[in-house]
């Protein structure tokens, strides 16, 4: 057959078939990159998962690699450090531990708040109090809103500087320094895991707060508190402070059972701690071991108790819906309008349920009554606690009426007092 006028040996062919076969090479170029980067993973995670002889660098130090992923078709190492072999397999065993769980493998995107949890999941559950657990994540709840969403990766000591300006111009000392702990601790626990390389709060330090001294309520506060018109439930509560020296989620927990007025008697074996998921939860323990104690009750407050108590079970001091009380703010913050309303003065803002405490410390020790006794009764767990807290405590052998006959002689003294009240 004739060749047409200008035609060659070489085969022509339909454009759209040379596209399809063009797009058919690169499909199988792709595939064959694939398949070599998902050998090269399986290969390199098999060979690393293997256990790894150590190796003792200069420094003194054991390491051991593992493979945490692939990037361009090449396996990625960590290196895991430890003091000891015995260190680094324990280091080495968390790690995996942490990477099974699909935590290291994104720890680049990982971020402080991500961070934090793990800590407290690692760290803490388990080995604190629940009260303990609530606090800690309220102080993370304040670090985190602020640098929470920033990847650990990315995070430098300006970040917790800004923190702490914010926190400063808030005036927010004495927060901002517990939170700074928790940050410590997190950075730390970061390092150790091999998810920092360094501790970037090393040299950051606590800011000073200049503390106010505790103290006790003055006569004249406490004559206000007891002229005031306060309903059945306020003045059993500020009375029970003022006379036992409790705890306010002491106070809180007490059940009708618990007082024993035929002995004078109020046993504390509870107390109440916050929970986000019910708002308040009693805890079957005090906040202390010594917290478990015996107080007695003087006739002062036994009066009170006995009206307040009378006919009732249950729940000592119950909220609207027969539940313990998962917050004092508001009821407080009506006692005190009530007690404002009779004084001519502005009441102190120290005036909190923590202060009858100190009162009570103080009635103790204007009693005589023994150190070693002040620390049973106030709950304490070290006498250096009551030692340094009650600096004015003096140790004194006194008779078991000691205390009873103070109140007695400070009720005597208070109707003698006159408060100014205000005009209506």
């Amino acid at each position: 057959m004739k060749k047409a006028p200008g035609a060659t040996n070489s085969q022509s062919f339909p454009t759209h078939i040379s596209a399809r076969a063009d797009t058919h090479a690169l499909n199988k170029h792709i595939v064959s990159q694939l398949w070599q980067k998902i050998q090269g993973y399986f290969y390199a995670l098999s060979k690393e998962r293997r256990s790894i002889m150590p190796k003792k660098r200069k420094d003194g130090r054991y390491s051991k690699q593992v493979t945490i992923g692939i990037k361009d078709g090449k396996p990625v190492r960590k290196t895991i450090y430890g003091s000891t072999i015995k260190e680094l397999d324990k280091n080495y065993r968390d790690f995996m531990s942490l990477m099974d769980k699909g935590i290291i493998l994104q720890e680049q995107n990982t971020t402080f708040k991500e961070l934090s949890e793990l800590w407290l999941t690692n760290e803490k559950l388990g080995s604190v109090r629940d009260q303990t657990i609530s606090t800690i994540k309220g102080q993370l709840s304040t670090v985190n809103s602020y640098i929470g969403d920033i990847r650990i990766k990315d995070l430098r000591m300006s970040h917790i500087e800004s923190f702490r300006s914010y926190m400063i111009k808030s005036k927010k000392l004495a927060q901002y320094n517990l939170c700074l702990s928790r940050i410590k601790a997190i950075v730390r626990y970061a390092v150790q895991k091999d998810i920092m390389a360094k501790d970037i709060t090393a040299g950051m330090k606590r800011v000073k707060i200049d503390k106010k001294p505790k103290r006790a309520l003055t006569s004249e506060e406490r004559l206000l508190f007891e002229i005031t018109d306060l309903d059945s439930f306020e003045r059993c509560f500020i009375n029970l402070l003022l006379y036992t020296g409790l705890r306010k989620c002491e106070a809180l927990a007490l059940d009708v059972k618990d007082i024993d007025l035929k002995k004078n008697q109020i046993y504390v074996s509870k107390t109440l701690v916050a929970s986000k998921k019910i708002n308040t939860c009693l805890q079957e323990y005090t906040k202390t071991a010594a917290g478990l104690r015996q107080i007695p009750i003087p006739a002062p407050l036994a009066k009170i108790l006995f009206e307040f108590i009378k006919g009732r079970s249950g729940i000592l001091f119950p909220s609207k819906s027969g539940r313990y009380i998962s917050t004092l703010d508001y009821k407080w913050e009506k006692i005190l309008k009530k007690v404002q309303a009779v004084s001519s003065t502005p009441l102190s803002d120290d005036i909190t349920p923590h202060i009858f405490r100190h009162t009570y410390a103080s009635d103790l020790y204007k009693a005589g009554v023994d150190i070693k006794q002040a620390q049973y009764l106030l709950g304490h767990d070290d006498i250096k606690t009551t030692l340094d807290t009650y600096t004015h405590f003096g140790f004194f052998d006194v008779e078991p009426d000691k205390l009873e006959d103070y109140y007695n002689a400070v009720k005597m003294q208070s109707n003698d007092n006159i408060i100014p009240m205000k005009h209506a």
